[in-house]
């Protein structure tokens, strides 16, 4: 691993498939749909030639669907997850999103800390719960949130 202090986040691109996949797989999140999307929306963090950390946006109509988001262990508060966020809300803003959607089974506490709201899965716009997240790839326990970008 390089410098544990220098990263920098870029476009994914398709030759980092494998390892995001084994990243989802090995943080328990679900890999189910990412294929579809990627690389397109989705975002890395790399250090040195090594990606540490991955994150994506979906869009569905007017609305995102955040997802897919992971730091390495050994990379956790460095400030990582939060450019990533940002990034991705600022992508979704330029896209004219009007809202960011995510299921989190883990962290709902960070993403409330992002400006993030709990929401009931019915009250999602359809459109987000069609997607291959919300329809089969989290479980019903998942917390929904979600974010107004306007």
């Amino acid at each position: 691993m390089s410098n544990k202090s220098s990263w920098r986040l870029r476009k994914a691109t398709s030759t980092d498939t494998d390892v995001v996949l084994a990243m989802l797989r090995e943080a328990n999140l679900p890999a189910e749909g990412v294929l579809d999307h990627f690389p397109d929306g989705y975002i890395v963090a790399e250090s040195g030639d090594d990606v540490i950390a991955v994150a994506g946006l979906e869009p569905y109509g007017r609305f995102g669907l955040l997802r897919s988001m992971t730091v390495l262990p050994e990379w956790r508060r460095r400030g990582i997850g939060k450019s990533l966020t940002e990034r991705l809300l600022a992508l979704a803003r330029t896209m004219g999103l009007d809202a960011v959607y995510l299921l989190t089974t883990t962290a709902p506490g960070y993403f409330t800390g992002k400006g993030f709201g709990r929401i009931d899965r019915e009250d999602v716009p359809p459109e987000i719960r069609a997607s291959v997240e919300f329809a089969s790839a989290c479980p019903a326990s998942a917390i929904c949130m979600f974010r107004k970008l306007a």
